[in-house]
């Protein structure tokens, strides 16, 4: 009974979080136009698109890309799983959330969002125009704080719903279980991993429209990628390439010429040449139900 509820709760928190995704919040414009007077400044015709190259730690990003494209591979899966391959779509999820969820928020919350939210709110006054003046600068800080917040809650709902992913595929292998209990743990599986996706894909849009351009403008070049260092030993070498791999697939399955060709910039070349191997070795032997 204690289940049912919480599932109630689950779908109850993914509609509210939709419905107020549906309305652009005041801080989105506050932002947007401190991007825009970046980017006139930069004599450019878009903001986003041009802001994005001076970010230097694209690998988060794609990260975040690969989760997206791999909950709804993991969505997919479950919508044609039964009892009878249940052991199957539980390997699938230990990837999916075990490995590639974990990983990513492994760097997300003790080291990636605490370091962003603290450039975004307190180094404004080095980039605005000269003509600011204190009130529109404390305006702009308040509005990175509320869109970092708006993040990291959406960050704490995909970590419920893999949490709620990983038990239900635990139920669905259990042969002491009534077949239709495991048959409902199955279907749960493709709902939460269809919530998964659409939220990752709305922290996606903050990040990408917002929050990453910002710190393009704000963090310089050489600070950015030394904290990219910390960000690749805190996932470990070996980690490091299969997440890699998973960077790769998701960048050019969404074959954005713009985004291929910053991931050929960012990723040295001798990384880049062993990918091949990597999937045939590392990432397909853990992802080939997924295909």
């Amino acid at each position: 009974m204690q289940r049912g509820n919480d599932t109630k709760e689950n779908t109850s928190a993914s509609t509210s979080a939709a419905a107020t995704s549906s309305t652009a919040p005041s801080y989105e414009d506050e932002i947007r136009k401190f991007l825009a007077s970046e980017s006139n400044s930069r004599a450019s015709a878009s903001s986003s698109s041009c802001l994005l190259e001076q970010f230097h730690i694209q690998g988060w990003r794609w990260h975040t890309k690969s989760l997206v494209r791999d909950a709804g591979r993991l969505h997919r899966l479950a919508l044609k799983s039964n009892v009878n391959n249940a052991e199957t779509l539980k390997d699938a999820s230990d990837y999916v959330i075990g490995f590639n969820l974990s990983g990513l928020h492994k760097i997300e919350v003790p080291l990636f969002f605490p370091w962003m939210r603290e450039k975004l709110t307190t180094c404004n006054s080095k980039v605005l125009p000269a003509t600011t003046n204190q009130k529109q600068e404390l305006q702009l800080s308040a509005a990175f704080s509320s869109a970092m917040n708006a993040l990291e809650k959406d960050r704490r709902t995909v970590a419920q719903l893999g949490d709620n992913i990983s038990e239900n595929v635990i139920l669905a292998c259990d042969t002491k279980l009534p077949e239709s209990r495991r048959a409902n743990a199955i279907a749960e599986v493709a709902v939460r991993s269809a919530e998964l996706k659409d939220c990752a894909q709305r922290m996606m849009s903050i990040e990408d429209t917002l929050l990453v351009p910002a710190i393009g403008v704000i963090v310089p070049e050489k600070e950015q990628k030394s904290f990219n260092n910390r960000v690749l030993l805190k996932l470990g070498i070996l980690d490091s390439r299969l997440h890699l791999v998973g960077m790769y697939e998701a960048v050019w399955e969404g074959n954005d010429s713009k985004e291929k060709e910053l991931f050929q910039q960012a990723i040295p070349g001798i990384s880049r040449q062993m990918i091949p191997r990597w999937k045939r070795k590392l990432y397909e032997p853990k992802t080939y139900m997924l295909e």
